[in-house]
């Protein structure tokens, strides 16, 4: 009997077994989706259940303190709740700052086909309840394929809309509206402007457009005023980006004014950095078309990312009322300085040229005729060798003279020399002209008068060649019998006389440069020889 006894409950436990696991196929259908995401949370995932299969289960799980300090769950079982206790044992949570949970349910109707559930309830309702007229809930598709094209001296913007979407199918051209929303790339979403249209595609025109600039926009769909419907607005479209128009660099441009409801209208404008350097721009207003015109002050300068400057100025509005309707225009600003023409003068470079007086140099030159003669005229004159630069050449300043005898100058040797004058300071001044073209001349070879004196002393040691008109030695040759004993000697420089004679010069070329045929001493002619005369040597 007892045998048969057990047999019977055996079965009866599987019969039962078969049937929850039927139920619990069932309850999982339509809740599956529920149940997945309510394990999602912390307490489910770390919830675990233990029991002795004889009086009793004991269930362990954690919540954040974070949830805590908000609310509190309770574990229930069926309808059975438990007691919550803290778990001082360590457990594994997926969180950090767990507070670790502990409850113990007692039970004793314990079989094999038990599947027990068991699930967390707030300690106070929760839950928020809404009723939705599906016509005041209307948010339509949003636009799609947004493209820009360029026609003529505007630009058009067009994109698509998918209103046969099976979820909008009460949904007609006529219930909507798109809002475009344009701005340039270096600008921000907030300073863009928008316009409506109730249909694709959208023109921009030129006058909406600062030119040479890089322009963004998107679109959206919006419920239009007439229709049934009321909603919210679409979400935005992909943006598209394009360069509008070239235009005249240096125009100002982007001219904005708000007017900020009191007593002052703020405008600003844009000018590309490099004109702002070159010209001063101002802000001038009328109140009125009648009124006469203003200018705004103080203009404030903004430097802006890229080539361009931002300026502002306020223009003050005493009464909104009575004067509506304000003029504004930017313009360059009338700018000037006065320059006295007494003391700004820059007269013509001088014409200048080299005349010989006999053995000496002249620098002659001329100015342009002034039409007030009584000017003072200061000249700077500069000559120079050759192998010089102008930094090392001669300097002379002289005042209302126009020419100048040199010095001295070395023979053989090529010269230039250039002038300029400005008025003699005191009631005009100026500045120098400019130099006038560089003359250029070459000294004549010849002996300096300076030398002259020398003549009559002995050579040590003679010349290699000598002049014309004398022998090998120093002596005087067949034709140098013509000269007097005077020029041979002089030829003759003893090293105590203090005349040098460069090392790498024969005496013949120290002389050459200071010793010329007009300086030489002619010889009276002698008689004739008796000898000669009847052709025979003497």
């Amino acid at each position: 009997g007892l045998f048969r006894t057990a047999t019977c409950r055996l079965r009866a436990d599987r019969e039962m077994a078969l049937t929850w696991g039927l139920l619990l196929l069932a309850l999982q259908a339509p809740w599956g989706q529920w149940l997945t995401g309510a394990e999602e949370t912390i307490p489910l995932k770390t919830l675990r259940c233990y029991n002795n299969y004889t009086s009793r289960i004991v269930c362990r799980w954690a919540d954040t303190e974070d949830a805590l300090r908000l609310l509190n769950l309770t574990l229930h079982r069926r309808p059975v709740s438990c007691e919550i206790n803290k778990d001082m044992s360590s457990g594994d949570c997926p969180a950090p700052l767990c507070v670790h949970r502990k409850c113990l349910i007692s039970y004793q109707e314990f079989a094999l086909a038990d599947h027990d559930y068991y699930f967390f309830q707030p300690d106070r309702p929760l839950g928020i309840q809404l009723s939705v007229p599906l016509t005041q809930h209307v948010q339509p598709p949003p636009p799609k394929d947004p493209q820009i094209s360029k026609t003529g001296d505007h630009f058009l913007l067009t994109w698509s809309v998918a209103l046969g979407d099976p979820r909008t199918p009460w949904l007609s051209q006529g219930d909507l509206e798109f809002e475009v929303v344009y701005r340039r790339l270096s600008d921000s979403w907030e300073e863009a402007t928008s316009l409506y249209s109730r249909s694709s595609p959208a023109v921009l025109g030129a006058e909406l457009l600062v030119p040479g600039s890089t322009y963004v926009a998107r679109v959206r769909t919006r419920l239009a005023p007439s229709s049934r419907f009321s909603g919210r607005p679409s979400r935005w479209s992909p943006e598209i980006l394009w360069d509008s128009q070239p235009g005249d660099e240096a125009q100002p441009r982007n001219l904005q004014c708000v007017f900020d409801g009191a007593h002052t209208l703020g405008c600003s404008w844009e000018v590309r950095s490099p004109v702002t350097s070159s010209v001063s721009f101002g802000l001038f207003y009328a109140s009125s078309p009648e009124a006469q015109e203003e200018e705004c002050a103080p203009v404030l300068k903004e430097e802006l990312s890229g080539l361009y400057t931002r300026l502002r100025c306020q223009i003050p509005v005493p009464d909104p009322g009575a004067r509506g309707l304000y003029v504004v225009s930017v313009r360059p600003r009338r700018e000037g300085r006065f320059i006295k023409s007494s003391d700004n003068i820059q007269m013509e470079r001088p014409t200048l040229k080299v005349t010989k007086d006999g053995d000496s140099y002249s620098l002659r030159w001329q100015v342009e005729k002034m039409y007030y003669t009584h000017l003072g005229q200061t000249f700077e004159v500069q000559y120079r060798r050759d192998a010089e630069d102008w930094g090392d050449s001669k300097r002379e300043t002289l005042q209302n003279a126009h020419s100048m005898a040199l010095p001295a100058l070395e023979p053989s040797t090529r010269y230039w020399a250039r002038v300029r004058v400005r008025p003699t300071p005191g009631v005009y001044n100026g500045i120098w002209s400019e130099w006038s073209e560089a003359a250029s001349w070459t000294t004549e070879w010849g002996m300096s008068r300076a030398h002259l004196p020398l003549l009559g002393q002995p050579i040590r040691g003679g010349v290699r060649r000598s002049p014309r008109g004398l022998g090998e030695g120093g002596g005087p040759g067949r034709e140098g019998a013509l000269l007097p004993r005077a020029l041979h000697s002089a030829l003759q420089v003893p090293e105590a006389s203090g005349v040098p004679v460069p090392a790498s010069m024969g005496h013949q070329q120290a002389w050459a440069g200071v010793l010329r045929p007009a300086d030489l001493p002619q010889a009276p002619p002698r008689p004739c020889h008796p000898c000669k005369a009847r052709g025979l040597p003497y």
